[in-house]
């Protein structure tokens, strides 16, 4: 931005200070793509494969917008130039923090890739429940259902199923109280079959 359209800018951020929208998004629009840039240049190659230039440039970008009223920038030029210093300054810290916890980047692993470097790629653990829990957890569900009416079957299923207090109440024609200590009860009776060790 050199001339006259620089000089189109001036006052932009003072626009965006006083809540004006349009003057935020002319510039995000004119300065992130260069903090983008800045960051790119910035990061050294290990860094590269851990961190997405856009993370860094996103931060600084907010960092700006949580602090906006603590700064003047009477031109775009100057803003530009905070930006960039303060992208740089991330990465810098960041690059510090690295080094600091002694980290050896040969010893970092991708989670795309198997230790033997075939693409199967290592498994995250699931946080689902195990074939076995599921077997519990279906055999105290039945335990506990064979010994119900039809009404408090037809709420021990719908809860099952996610429904809420309010929906199970007028499905059964319950009132919520009613709904909500059957639901109690039931608990207790599944936990103290639980806890029979059947």
């Amino acid at each position: 931005m050199h001339g006259s359209s620089g000089h189109s800018f001036d006052g932009l951020f003072a626009r965006a200070q006083s809540g004006d929208k349009d003057a935020w998004e002319e510039l995000f629009r004119q300065c992130y793509p260069k903090v983008i840039r800045v960051v790119r240049r910035r990061l050294n190659q290990p860094m590269r494969s851990l961190y997405d230039s856009a993370d860094f440039a996103s931060d600084v970008w907010r960092s700006l917008l949580a602090k906006s009223d603590r700064f003047d920038f009477p031109n775009i030029h100057s803003l530009l130039a905070f930006l960039e210093k303060a992208a740089t300054q991330k990465v810098i810290d960041e690059h510090r923090k690295l080094h600091s916890q002694k980290r050896d980047q040969t010893r970092t692993m991708s989670l795309d890739a198997a230790p033997e470097g075939f693409s199967v790629g290592m498994q995250v653990p699931s946080t689902d429940p195990t074939p076995s829990q599921y077997a519990v957890a279906n055999e105290g569900w039945q335990r506990v259902n064979e010994r119900l009416d039809e009404s408090h079957r037809r709420v021990l299923e719908m809860a099952r199923q996610g429904y809420s207090t309010r929906e199970i109440s007028e499905t059964v024609g319950w009132s919520m109280r009613k709904v909500q200590r059957a639901l109690k009860e039931l608990g207790d009776a599944w936990d103290s079959d639980e806890g029979s060790g059947s």
